[in-house]
């Protein structure tokens, strides 16, 4: 009897710590040879492994999570694999990447790469104080280019980004896919930052092996109010308790009234916000609103939102960008 007690304890707690793992193999595409210290990572989190000899790696977690898998190795195009409700990818197959000529543009660029490169820090790092200690080490890596018939600042990168953030105390590798900041004219004749828009995976790792207590605090300060603080309390009902109140225009609202939240399992959710744009103050000093342009969406055990996309944040939340984003799987010492 207490054999099958102990034996039925066991397996309970093992249960409890179970990982989600996930393998394969890394290969040339032409050579078939495999490609050994290829870095796989989930997308915007520090969870990271590289490759062995034979081109094999194994990644766990301990959370359901719907960030893709990024697989990347030097001179060779990086690989995005949904790996959703999957234990293994097989083999993979990365194409060598060809530095291609930019497309011929039939017009000039009027504007000097000093004025693209710091508008590109500012949209890229962000316009908050934390901005001020992060630094992208490599530059010259960037490619940037402006539009006058369109009114748009693009940017390109062949390699990854590498960020420093001296405030949260990470070394980011952002894939940069996509950057564009759109310029308008209101009816006064000022020209004004239209939209902002980017788009990339990012692997995160920590700049010391032993945490300091500023990173520690200053991580705790990020999170608190963040998209993904407001993502986490949304898919567990907890808007309210976190101090997060829902406004419907000036009047303020139950969240639940225009929130259906259903646990669809595995500490994941699907979400339907029922009004296209819903405002949110934060601990009665941020002030921030949601636009929906898709419902549903679901929100995975780490607090991550699918598809992305359709989640637009605006306000003081949408002024976060990569100097104020933590990892995925960051957990509050709170």
């Amino acid at each position: 009897m207490k054999t099958s007690f102990f034996f039925l304890f066991a397996l309970l707690f093992l249960q409890g710590f179970t990982q989600n793992t996930v393998s394969g193999y890394v290969l040339d595409e032409v050579s078939k040879e495999p490609l050994q210290g290829a870095s796989v990572f989930y997308d915007g989190t520090t969870i990271g492994v590289v490759t062995n000899t034979n081109g094999y790696f194994s990644i766990s977690t301990e959370k359901n999570s719907t960030s893709p898998l990024v697989i990347s190795y030097f001179g060779f195009k990086n690989k995005v694999v949904n790996v959703v409700g999957k234990t293994t990818v097989g083999t993979i197959y990365l194409q060598e990447a060809i530095e291609e000529l930019n497309e011929v543009v039939l017009e000039p660029d009027t504007w000097s790469r000093e004025k693209k490169l710091r508008i590109f820090r500012n949209q890229f790092l962000g316009p908050t104080l934390p901005a001020q200690k992060c630094k992208i080490l490599n530059e010259d890596d960037i490619r940037l280019y402006y539009s006058k018939k369109e009114d748009v600042l693009y940017a390109y990168a062949n390699k990854p980004i590498l960020v420093q953030n001296k405030f949260l105390g990470y070394n980011l590798e952002y894939h940069l896919q996509d950057f564009e900041v759109r310029y308008k004219t209101n009816i006064n004749g000022f020209r004004l930052t239209g939209s902002v828009f980017y788009a990339g995976t990012t692997l995160f790792k920590e700049i010391d092996k032993k945490t300091r207590r500023k990173y520690i605090k200053n991580r705790e300060l990020t999170y608190y109010g963040s998209t993904l603080h407001f993502m986490r309390a949304l898919s567990a009902k907890r808007l309210t308790e976190e101090n997060f109140r829902i406004f419907k225009e000036s009047l303020e609202v139950n969240p639940y009234d225009y929130y259906k939240v259903e646990s669809i399992g595995n500490g994941n959710t699907k979400v339907t916000q029922t009004l296209e744009r819903l405002n949110v103050l934060y601990n009665r000093w941020s002030n921030s609103f949601v636009v929906v342009t898709q419902n549903p969406f679901e929100i995975d055990a780490y607090g991550n939102h699918s598809p992305v996309d359709v989640v637009l944040f605006g306000g003081d939340m949408g002024l976060l960008r990569i100097a104020n984003t933590l990892p995925l799987d960051y957990e509050s010492v709170n």
